[in-house]
């Protein structure tokens, strides 16, 4: 299961975490006389220092805590546009607003001062004259109808004259600069039919688009918007050549963002290039099923897009790079050299490209397990060259920009245990040069010590290598043995990585280390990016193998901890959200030996689920290879669906769930909530969050869920 919670340019985890993938190259891997030979990275077991009260991690800096979430250059490469997503006492909700940086002085000025508005989608113009964004920000003379609608705003490099540009009645969706004074945006078209009466809120549940998203240009001078195209289906995913001349567009006709993300997932998506001086719109990349993003070389002769490649899931799927010569229309797929393919980047969980074109050609995230590598391409003629860029951060870059001329990148930084800071730094060749940091974000954690970090791993199920993050307990000693919490990752097919990570809230890595307890992160079966392509390792849970891979992936990984020493297996607990929660549900059924349990947004049987999701038919599909009513025997299976073992259950449960969830369906919850009250023989608590998604945004119910949550884990836990 997805997180999702922001609707479409912040649409946070839907794709998300269906994007984030990453794989990893285990050293030692091989063939030794048939067998496979796996070179295990057993824990480090250095003593951690204690950390002093009050230098631990609270509450409010989890929920405070600030993230650069996009970042543009300006046209001649010296200024840096930067939106921080941030939170203060009294939000209800996290918000935005965005800084211009000077990457000569690394001086650094605020452009916008929204109180509780969200931003994505930075652009500057092309004579740098403005910076744009899409943002739900109310100027105080909207119209009624207007109210709350995204719009395309734009704010001067001084931060003088902020002010929406467009005024869609029904929002924008995507948008584009086509030159300094003419934008390009995505909006819905209502088709004629039955007016609503006033009040009427009812949902027409299907799977077809409410009403045509079109293209429409829009002169600023004189404030006239023109509809371009008129298409009876959903533009999607627009991008503006540089010059002006083309737009490329993905159209569906389904709400879904990729296929498996409509209800029937037979969605088809089509890609298209317009030349708006002609008028003319030819099809291209018509192998590609589903897009992971594109970008344009600065002199629009060449449009890269990233192919989302899969052979049956549509989720466990292999980022490869195409490119299309735009005056010949020829098509390529570039050989990357890098068999597990790139890693779909996401500064702060939204959508982004992996590639980020220089002049002589692109830079990339190369998808590698827990530390994703950037690598920069060189065009050599007909081929490609390749090199893994060096500089002290490298393995450590999570999202990144460079600047058009190639010679600047800027970087977001961090692991485990050291939270992000956004760098500049020289791009010279194969290195990257003289980094330096130009943001100070969070500087109350200058107050704060974090334990230690390190990626470990495993032998899993099937004898494969499985990786993991584990985070120490603060004042570790050798030979003692400590507490384990599992925090597990949803999907299943995402990847944990060695980053500081942007829902603290949800997995409390840190605030449970501080208590005394190691946590482990697992990447089991099915998370992506691993094995010998990306898509083995990830699709390898289909077909009813999901429980049984995974629980062993876990537990041996929990075993090894054992063995060595560390943890004391009278001590365990498991927590997750989403597919991590539907893991820790079946963990406690197959495992009575954990003490403590928390579930949030998953259960433990699928009917619901198949019904009650937005994408319950492809996902349960792809899990057991039928539905509820072809195989109705297989999900009354306890090996299929642990709910039919809560008796078993001696593990107190704390659950929550959205109330408003359309990824996981509530009832899926709530049926697991009350087998465990009925049946069980341990304590079991269910918070409901009204009007919430997939992923709470209020901040009163994150707060709620960290509180609640360690009162649970402090009484059968540490306590």
């Amino acid at each position: 299961m997805k997180h999702c919670g922001r609707p479409l340019f912040f649409l946070v985890i839907v794709l998300a975490f269906l994007c984030a993938v990453s794989s990893f190259i285990f050293a030692g891997c091989g063939e030794e006389t048939e067998q496979k030979k796996i070179e295990l990275r057993d824990p480090s077991m250095e003593p951690v220092e204690d950390i002093p009260d009050d230098r631990q991690l609270t509450f409010d800096d989890v929920l405070y805590t600030e993230y650069v979430s996009e970042m543009a250059f300006s046209p001649d490469g010296s200024l840096l546009a930067w939106c921080k997503d941030f939170c203060e006492p009294g939000m209800m909700t996290r918000a935005n607003n965005v800084f211009l940086t000077d990457l000569v002085d690394y001086t650094t000025v605020q452009l916008t001062s929204f109180e509780g508005a969200m931003i994505g989608g930075l652009k500057w113009s092309p004579d740098g004259a403005r910076i744009a964004f899409l943002s739900d920000a109310v100027p105080s003379n909207a119209a009624d109808e207007t109210a709350g609608a995204i719009q395309v705003w734009a704010v001067g490099p001084g931060g003088q004259d902020a002010a929406p540009l467009t005024s869609a009645q029904g929002g924008v969706e995507e948008y584009g600069w086509r030159d300094g004074q003419t934008l390009l945006y995505t909006t819905p078209v209502e088709r004629p039919g039955e007016e609503m009466e006033p009040g009427d809120s009812t949902v027409h549940v299907s799977e077809l688009c409410d009403a045509p998203v079109c293209l429409f240009q829009l002169d600023l001078a004189g404030g006239e918007a023109a509809q371009v195209t008129r298409n009876d289906d959903r533009i999607m995913a627009l991008s503006v050549s540089p010059d002006g001349r083309y737009a490329f567009y993905v159209r569906t006709q389904y709400k879904g963002f990729m296929p498996g993300h409509t209800y029937y997932a037979d969605s088809s998506f089509h890609n298209y290039l317009l030349d708006l001086e002609s008028g003319e719109e030819i099809q291209v990349f018509k192998e590609m099923r589903s897009t992971g993003g594109e970008a344009w070389s600065g002199d629009s002769e060449t449009l890269y897009a990233v192919d989302l490649y899969y052979e049956e899931n549509p989720y466990a799927f292999r980022a490869e790079a195409l490119a299309l010569d735009v005056s010949t229309g020829e098509e390529c797929r570039i050989d990357l050299g890098w068999p597990r393919g790139m890693e779909m980047m996401s500064p702060f969980g939204l959508p982004n490209s992996p590639i980020r074109p220089t002049p002589d050609g692109f830079l990339a995230f190369l998808a590698d397990g827990c530390n994703p590598r950037l690598a920069r391409y060189t065009r050599s003629g007909e081929s490609w060259e390749m090199a893994i860029l060096e500089g002290e951060h490298q393995g450590n870059i999570f999202y990144a920009e460079v600047s058009p001329n190639g010679e600047t990148v800027c970087y977001d930084h961090s692991n485990a245990s050291q939270p992000p800071q956004v760098y500049a730094a020289s791009l010279k060749g194969g290195e990257i040069v003289a980094p330096e940091a130009i943001t100070a974000l969070n500087p109350a954690f200058e107050e704060r010590d974090f334990a230690r970090s390190e990626t470990i791993t495993w032998e899993g199920s099937l004898g494969d290598p499985i990786e993991g993050v584990l985070f120490y307990p603060e004042g570790y000693e050798s030979g003692n043995r400590y507490p384990l919490m599992l925090v597990i990752h949803g999907g299943p097919w995402e990847c944990d990585k060695d980053r500081w990570q942007s829902y603290h809230w949800i997995d409390p890595y840190h605030i449970l280390s501080q208590k005394g307890a190691f946590v482990l992160a697992p990447n089991y079966h099915g998370s992506t990016g691993y094995g010998e392509n990306s898509i083995d390792f990830a699709s390898s849970i289909q077909d009813g193998e999901f429980y049984g891979l995974v629980i062993e992936d876990i537990e041996n990984g929990m075993e090894r901890l054992i063995e060595l020493g560390m943890v004391d297996e009278n001590l365990l607990g498991t927590m997750g959200w989403s597919c991590g929660s539907i893991i820790s549900n079946a963990l406690i059924v197959h495992d009575q030996r954990f003490k403590v349990a928390s579930c949030g947004a998953g259960g433990a049987e699928w009917v619901s689920e198949w019904g009650g999701s937005m994408f319950g038919d492809t996902f349960i599909e792809t899990l057991f290879g039928s539905d509820p009513v072809e195989n109705p025997d297989l999900f009354k299976d306890p090996a299929q669906a642990p709910f039919y073992d809560a008796a078993r259950v001696e593990t107190p449960v704390i659950m929550f769930q959205p109330a408003a969830d359309v990824n996981v369906a509530p009832g899926m919850t709530w049926i697991t909530y009350r087998g465990i009250q009925k049946h069980g023989s341990a304590p079991v608590e269910l918070y409901i969050f009204p009007g919430e998604g997939h992923v709470p945004m209020l901040v009163p119910h994150q707060r709620r869920k960290m509180v609640e949550e360690q009162k649970w884990f402090d009484e059968y836990l540490f306590d």
